[in-house]
């Protein structure tokens, strides 16, 4: 009796038939960016193969959307699954926060929390650099993917941009990340999705890269879905009668995106007519509160504060260090007595509105 042979896979075999072609990309360009031979290229529906694929099986072993296995990681992050009550993931505590820093409170999208716990850990040594995005200068409102290292730069990268950025691909690659690194952490900040490919990252089985240590805090933001860059400023041009440029914060409050220019008063249109936009990704997402992250952060139409879901012991630890070095302040959820209902109305909607067919095994 012979030896079986074990047929390697490779990009064609697996993420372009099940992940692209199923129109299930979420755009995170993690395959990108740990593809070592370079032969993938981020195109305008997902990878695409540019030389020959050596079959290292790194691509589908970093993709959110190719074989997700959510115990396995809820396992690696929180040292257990979610119980059966715990409809938006595991978690330790819910609480309403919002900065006491100054300086973030003029320029934050709604509480400023997560601009104050990168600060916080930039300043403390905590972390050696934060990668999250920014605004693309010669751009306006297009979101790029930023390494920043002071909490001034954090500054630049505060408030919502509703398209999407490949916060995963590096600007320096990820080598060189972990070089640059040095020993200390990275705190990432990102999407459901985003978080999704970062804890496969960290899963890794290979000790020697050093992922699992690199990376954390992992933040994520909650996410209902992203639009499309080109028609989004479009439809901001032509049915809301603004210039990009003109713009200085947007924001989505009771079903209604808002848009605020730099003078005059705000206008507004339903989130519903921005459906055509839209990214094909988004629609095939179960995760609006970003249920693996160490903390998740996200707003509910509250006015100047975030609801804060504080899921692991990392996430526990930075964010108390936040609130005693006196930059955060808190309030208990049940002040907001229609705030979970509003949680919980979202966390099932997104689950039930992606295609049964496209969800993963």
């Amino acid at each position: 009796m012979g030896v079986a042979e074990i047929e390697e896979k490779g990009f064609e075999e697996t993420l372009k038939p099940e992940v692209v072609e199923k129109g299930r990309c979420f755009l995170c360009g993690t395959c990108v960016s740990f593809c070592p031979f370079e032969v993938l290229s981020m195109g305008a529906r997902g990878p695409e193969l540019v030389d020959t694929c050596l079959k290292c099986g790194n691509c589908y072993s970093v993709c959110p959307a190719y074989e997700f296995d959510e115990k396995a990681v809820e396992e690696f992050a929180f040292g257990r699954s979610r119980k059966p009550d715990e409809e938006f993931g595991v978690y330790r505590s819910i609480v309403l926060a919002r900065s006491k820093d100054p300086e973030v409170l003029k320029v934050c999208q709604d509480g400023g929390v997560v601009s104050t716990l990168l600060r916080y850990l930039l300043g403390s040594g905590k972390t050696g650099l934060s990668v999250l995005s920014g605004v693309k200068k010669e751009q306006p409102w297009l979101p790029e993917p930023r390494i920043v290292l002071s909490g001034s730069e954090v500054l630049e990268c505060a408030g919502s941009r509703y398209s999407y950025t490949t916060n995963m691909m590096f600007n320096m690659g990820t080598a060189a990340l972990l070089g640059f690194l040095e020993g200390s952490r990275a705190a990432f900040v990102g999407l459901p999705c985003q978080v999704r490919a970062v804890r496969k990252v960290q899963m890794l089985p290979i000790e020697e890269l050093g992922w699992a240590k690199a990376i954390g805090p992992v933040i994520g933001l909650f996410c209902t879905e992203t639009f499309d860059y080109e028609g989004f400023m479009a439809f901001l041009k032509e049915r809301v009668g603004l210039s990009p440029e003109e713009v200085v914060k947007m924001n989505i409050k009771k079903g209604r995106m808002y848009f605020y220019p730099r003078e005059g008063e705000p206008k507004s249109v339903r989130v519903k007519e921005l459906a055509e936009f839209v990214r094909d990704g988004c629609k095939t997402c179960t995760d609006f509160s970003a249920e693996l992250a160490d903390i998740s952060v996200g707003s509910l139409g509250l006015e100047g504060w975030n609801v804060v879901i504080i899921r692991s012991e990392l996430g526990e630890e930075v964010f108390k260090g936040a609130v005693e070095a006196g930059l955060l302040e808190t309030r208990d959820i049940s002040e907001e007595p229609g705030v979970m209902d509003i949680l919980l109305r979202l966390v099932r909607m997104k689950r039930k509105r992606a295609p049964k067919e496209k969800e993963n095994p």
